[in-house]
């Protein structure tokens, strides 16, 4: 990966992903990430549109940081019975997020993958991904 975007995704607190539905229909949002190194992770309400659209295609566009971020293309999955990543992603998140996830968010994030009405999702970059 270009060195620029791995630097960007360690640090971002925010990813604006693009998914694509069956018939190219595309939409963005924005999103809190992890990132281990080769990956980027996130979590979402399983029956949400971008989730639908994971499971249809898989096929994403990534901006880092902000809107007009760098940008990478990639393949996200759905990531159902990997609780170690799951606790990776908390412990991320609880410093990343310091204020929200200790008091909050980390409770709600939790139980929703641990009742699955959430769904862990991971982000690969396609080969040659560059900002």
């Amino acid at each position: 990966m270009d060195p620029t975007l791995d630097a960007a995704l360690r640090r971002a607190h925010y990813l604006y992903l693009t998914t694509f539905g069956a018939s190219g229909r595309s939409g963005t949002v924005p999103i809190w990430c992890w990132y281990d190194g080769t990956a980027a992770y996130f979590t979402t309400e399983r029956h949400s549109l971008k989730a639908r659209r994971i499971l249809e295609t898989g096929r994403v566009i990534v901006r880092v940081g902000t809107k007009d971020g760098p940008r990478f293309e990639g393949r996200a999955e759905w990531m159902d019975g990997h609780p170690e990543l799951a606790r990776a992603l908390l412990r991320a998140y609880r410093r990343k997020y310091w204020l929200l996830v200790p008091l909050f968010m980390g409770h709600f994030i939790r139980r929703r993958l641990a009742d699955r009405r959430s769904v862990l999702i991971r982000i690969t970059p396609t080969v040659g991904a560059a900002a």
